[in-house]
Parts: C-alpha cells; structure tokens; sequence
C-alpha cells in the first residue's frame, strides 16, 4: 500500500484538535497539540521546524515585525525559510529510499487573509512592479474600489505559494525512484495542485498607524462576480492545474466543469485500484479527462455527469445552486441576509460575470432546475439558515409570531421546556443540542445534536450520557429557530470563548452525571456477564454517586463526569463503552485533562 502524509492545514477538526490527520489515517502527520510524529524529521524545541504554519505565521505588526523573524532565515534569492515545505521534502526523502508509494496532501496556509508577507524582497518587487512606494504603514495599501489587482503584499503571498509548489517539484525532479532504475520520482508522480474557494477581495487586514482598521483591495475575481463566501463563480471557480504521466503539458480544458469531490475517486484509479462498490461516492474519476481520453467527467458505470451541485448555508452569500448544460440557477437561502432575489438563473456560457438574470425569461428550464435542486437537497437532509427567532429589529416577516418559551427544568436525566402555542406559530422542529467538555479545565468545546419529542406546548429529551450543557431548539413554521434559554451572540461572547458559561442554566451537569451514572451501571452488569474487570469502574461510579447528591459545583462534577467516562471505555467489548457521546475524544485526551 501508500505511504502516506499530511502536511499543514487541516481544518476538518474540532476546537480540541480532533480528529487528528493521525486518526484519519495518515502515517506521518501531527496530534492535537500540532506535533509531527516522526522524530527523524521533526524537532518540537526547534523553532523553525517547529512553526506549524510557517511562512502564514502571524506577526504583530505586517511591516515592522515580519521580515526579521529568526524563524524564517534566508534561503537561495532570500526566499524566507518555510517549515511546511522542508518538512515536505524532507518526508519526501525519506520514503523514497523505499519500494513503496507514496501519497504527500500538502496544505498551506498560503493564500489567506489577514493577507501579508515574509518575504520582504518578493513585496519590495511587487511594489515596484504596480508603481506603489515601499510601505512605511501597516494599515491598509490599496484602494477596496478600484478594480484591478493592486495589492503587493497579496502579490507575494501567491508568489510564495507558488514558490512552496515549485520546492516540491524539484525535490521530485531531483529524486531517483528507487522502483524505476534510471528515472527520477517526477516520471511516475502526479502533482495537483487547487484551491478551496475563489479570493476574498476585500478585507480588512491590518490597522494603521493611527489604530484605524480600514478595509483594503486584496484581489480581483473580475471578470467573474463576488469572491470567497459567496456561490457566484467568483467564490467557486478556482484553479485547478496537474501534471503526471499521460497528462500532456501545456494542454487546457475550459469546458468540463469538475469538483474537488472527483479528486478522491480520481486518486484511486491513479494508485490502479479498481472501484468500489461499497463507497457511496459522490464523485468522478476525471483522469481520463486529464489525460485527454475524455471530455466529460464519467460515473463508474460510465454515463456522464450531467449535474453539479453545491450547497453553501452560512454567512450572508448562503446559496444552493446546481449547474446543467452552462446554466446555473442559485437559491437564496439567507433571503433576509443579503438582497439577492429568492431565484437566480444564469446562462454561463454567453454570462460568465453573473450579470443578467434569466429566470423570468426561461420559466420552465427555472422551474425544472429548482425541481432538480429541491430534491437533491431533500435527499441529502441538507440544512438551510435558520431565521432568529431574536432578531433585534423584530422586523423579519413572521417574527411577531414567533413562539416564546415558558419554562424549563429538568427531572433526573429528563429534560423539558414549555412554549406558548396560542395565536403563534407552531413549532414543527426541535432537537437536542449538548456539549461533553464545557468545563473548566477545557475550553475545547464542541456541540452535539440529539433528539428530542414535541408534544403540545412542551419539548423533552433525555440526557445524553456524560454530557455537560444542553439547550433545546426549536423551529416553527416560519422557519425561526427559538432556544429555550437566551442564547449570547459570538460578539457577545468572544470567538475563542465558551459558550456553557454563558449559559443561565443549560442543564448544567446534573442531568448528564445521571445519565452518565445508568449507563455506567449497565456497563458494569454487562462486564460482570463477561467476566470483565471492573475495579478501577467502581469506585468512580461510587464517587458519582456521591457528588450527584451534592450541591451543584462545576469543577467537582466535570472531574466526576471526566473520570466515570473514561473508565467506562476501558472496558472492553461492552456495548456502553462505544457510545458516540463517551468517545468524541481519544482516551489520551481525557486523561491528560484529569492530570492538570
């Protein structure tokens, strides 16, 4: 099989790291704690090797604090060093003296805002290049209304990306391939290299020397419209370039619209592996069209794709669109956050810009499409903004009927909440959000969901087994979401803060501990039946015993909760030590969060 690795962003964790690109099953990558596990090749007490998002590392100040950092020295043409790259090569190296494959997802930072530099000598060029003085303030360099690209430290950035694609092709290009005598790694090695969005155009990155922040020009998606967050072409058409045994250089393909989704099918047909039928891929295998065998991405059963879908429910730009033949209808479904009409539909090929709206024109292709989209969202369960049933403004349409909650408590592991029904809305929705780590000695909190049964004017839940927050939501006709307690906003809160503690009540520990303390206690009768050893069970389960008739205290009941659930999992075979609310994170963790 492949050796394999994982190398810079991840960005599919949770606030407590996981999981790891380890845990997925990369066989050099890092931990939660952004620590590489190959000792040969990564040193924690270097801080150059050390610096896990290399050349995007931060700096106070994008002028007066980037360019002399001993984290970076000088390399050929005083490009500054870059972690990820030498780790990259470096791996690289050292299993291609093995006769094996090997399979390197390199991930850079590089480009992202806030946009700035390392390379001082790449941002003096471009400076000059677009005739603009050598920065003397770290605020803003480039007029956010005018068109064009005229932003030199976001010039540098690309081309330091650019620069980390190059290093590793001349590592490849210098490396003989121990399985092919007489040919370097280069002959039989695809190189992809892509995007996850189209560019932000404007940001606000750094503050002036006055303390100002003000907005500036990053990039230019012109002709195509919108960029990063936004499902117009400008936010998701991207590059897309490989280079690979049967793929001719220099060759271009603007006609067969693909999707990073095809990458991974696409990867197993280049390792020869047949398909598999027992993977419900989404994707296509696009090698024959990067080889020029075909001009249409293919399912396996061979018929073509016809369709592309995307779906985008966040932020202000929250669309789903699907493409057919260069016609691209969107549906806005953050229809009170941006000014978009509900339905838009373009013509691609003759309207690359998104500009004219075609929908009235063509009513019966609009209304197929939307047919179409309705129910490949339906199919997938795919979730769409809410409305907030506590929007300051109290002007959204239906807002007045919005249903308030009444009351709320807790009986043993039941959970409950009451809300008006008369002359309101009726609440068709509602489930169970709740937390396992909202303690004070972590602040890696994630949310979970769970259900939850209406009935007239009330919503119930059990508590999850060792679970430490919990807030019901509810969504009545209208679409709003209620919360049975008022629920702070990020601004409020902090971005990096919890949000348990903000909470009024929350269900706060007392209902999980006695679920957490059932379900234990079915462990230990199921491990007695199996001849499984349960002392180190016992005394935990006693000691949440004890704490559940005490007064309510956070740090004493999260230690509890911690403890009964860790040794919960140590028992082997026992159907309770595998529930998902007992194992979001690894053992490890929770132990390690116990010593402090």
């Amino acid at each position: 099989g492949y050796t394999t690795a994982h190398v810079g962003k991840w960005h599919i964790s949770g606030a407590a790291g996981f999981p790891t690109p380890i845990q997925q099953g990369f066989d050099f990558s890092y931990d939660e704690h952004h620590h590489y596990n190959d000792p040969e090749l990564y040193d924690p007490n270097d801080p150059r090797i050390a610096n896990f998002s290399g050349l995007f590392a931060q700096p106070k100040n994008r002028l007066t604090d980037a360019f002399d950092d001993p984290r970076f020295p000088l390399l050929e043409d005083e490009r500054p060093y870059d972690s990820m790259v030498d780790l990259s090569q470096r791996w690289i190296a050292k299993v291609a003296k093995k006769d094996e494959p090997f399979f390197l997802n390199l991930c850079p930072n590089l480009v992202h805002g806030p946009v700035m530099t390392r390379d001082k000598k790449r941002l003096a060029h471009y400076c000059k290049k677009l005739g603009i003085p050598f920065p003397t303030d770290p605020g803003s360099i480039s007029d956010p209304k005018t068109p064009g690209q005229h932003n030199p430290y976001y010039a540098s950035m690309v081309d330091s990306a650019d620069w980390i694609v190059g290093q590793i092709v001349k590592t490849l290009e210098a490396t003989d391939d121990p399985r092919n005598p007489g040919h370097r790694l280069i002959d039989n090695s695809y190189v992809i290299v892509s995007a996850d969005n189209g560019a932000s155009q404007n940001l606000g990155n750094w503050r002036s020397l006055d303390k100002k922040l003000r907005r500036e020009k990053v990039s230019d998606n012109a002709p195509l419209r919108e960029g990063k967050g936004w499902a117009y072409e400008g936010g998701c058409r991207i590059p897309f370039i490989a280079m690979g045994p049967g793929i001719q250089a220099g060759s271009v393909n603007t006609e067969t619209p693909i999707n990073l989704i095809d990458l991974f099918p696409t990867f197993m047909a280049m390792a020869g592996l047949p398909h598999d039928g027992t993977l419900d891929l989404d994707g296509c295998n696009i090698l024959p069209v990067l080889t020029g065998q075909s001009r249409a991405a293919e399912f396996h059963d061979g018929t073509e794709r016809d369709m592309l879908y995307l779906h985008y429910p966040v932020l202000n730009g929250a669309f789903s669109t699907v493409q057919r033949d260069g016609w691209k209808l969107l549906k806005n479904t953050g229809i009170h956050m941006n000014k978009a009409p509900e339905i838009q539909l373009f013509n691609l090929n003759a309207d690359l810009s998104e500009s004219q709206n075609q929908a009235a024109q063509h009513p019966e292709l609009t209304k197929q499409l939307l047919a179409d989209l309705n129910r490949w969202l339906e199919q997938y369960d795919a979730g769409v903004p809410y409305n907030n049933g506590a929007y300051k403004k109290g002007n959204l349409p239906g807002q007045g009927l919005v249903p308030a909650v009444t009351g709320r408590g807790s009986n043993g592991d039941q959970l409950w909440a009451t809300f008006e029904t008369a002359g309101k809305a009726k609440v068709e929705e509602a489930f169970l959000l709740y937390t396992v780590n909202g303690d004070l000695r972590s602040s890696d909190e994630e949310w979970f969901r769970a259900p939850a049964t209406l009935a007239s004017g009330r919503v119930e839940a059990l508590a999850v087994p060792g679970m430490t927050h919990g807030i019901f939501c509810l969504v009545d006709a209208n679409n709003f979401l209620i919360y049975s307690e008022p629920v702070p906003t990020m601004q409020d809160i902090g971005l990096f803060r919890a949000l348990a503690f903000a909470l009024e009540d929350g269900y706060a520990y007392k209902p999980g501990l006695v679920a957490l303390i059932q379900c234990a206690e079915s462990a230990q009768r199921h491990a007695d039946q199996a001849g499984i050893d349960t002392s180190a069970l016992k005394p935990a389960l006693q000691k949440a015993r004890t704490t559940n008739a005490k007064p309510l205290d956070e740090a004493l009941y999260a230690q509890v909760i911690r403890k009964l659930r860790a040794e919960i999992r140590t028992l082997k075979n026992v159907p309770e030590a595998k529930l998902d609310s007992l194992n979001y994170y690894p053992l490890a963790h929770e132990r390690e969060i116990l010593s402090k």
